[in-house]
């Protein structure tokens, strides 16, 4: 099976990646930190970012590639952090993010989760997922992205990275299909061309 290449430099991306696509998949995964910085633009959704730093970097390495992004959309703060979830984290944190949040009445949000797919000379493939949720009032877990330790799923009473702690599979459902599409599309693919 032809090896799959995962641009990403995020720890916790690494462990999703090996979970997922080589413990459920079987995938032969190739996880790359490229020597060049994948350039992401400012957009207002994480599908247009994943889509436009995998058509870079297919471009730039010549072979085909598999980038992700996820963000988190508050509404009291009219979508932020939104795609801007890494930058909110190395600036200001959980603790001080959720000082800044703790007089809003509105805690709703919503979780995107984006995979790009993207060969050389060809447009990407987006898949999306994600969910909604409420955020807490401080910070809950020691797993996952930072938004993991302060986000609850609907339905749910526990933040994802306590659920990530109890029960991986549970915690994983609240990102959405965007994986399990992605995967099962890329099997096809390679099905379809061997």
């Amino acid at each position: 099976m032809k090896k799959l290449i995962y641009l990403t430099t995020n720890p916790h991306k690494v462990d999703e990646a090996n979970k997922f696509f080589k413990e459920k998949y079987g995938f032969d995964l190739e996880i790359v930190n490229p020597d060049f910085e994948i350039l992401e633009i400012q957009a207002k959704t994480c599908a247009e970012v994943a889509a436009f730093s995998a058509k870079y970097a297919a471009e730039k390495l010549g072979y085909a590639v598999l980038k992700s992004d996820s963000g988190l959309y508050i509404d009291a703060l009219g979508g932020l952090p939104g795609p801007y979830n890494a930058y909110f984290d190395k600036q200001i944190g959980v603790e001080k993010f959720l000082e800044m949040f703790k007089g809003a009445t509105n805690r709703k949000a919503r979780l995107e989760h984006c995979f790009a797919y993207c060969e050389p000379g060809q447009e990407p493939v987006v898949f999306s997922g994600g969910s909604t949720g409420t955020i807490t009032y401080e910070s809950r877990g020691t797993l996952g992205r930072w938004h993991s330790k302060f986000y609850i799923p609907d339905g749910e009473t526990k933040t994802l990275s306590e659920l990530q702690a109890e029960d991986y599979e549970k915690e994983a459902h609240y990102w959405g299909t965007a994986l399990d599409d992605f995967a099962k599309w890329y099997k096809e693919k390679l099905t379809k061309n061997s």
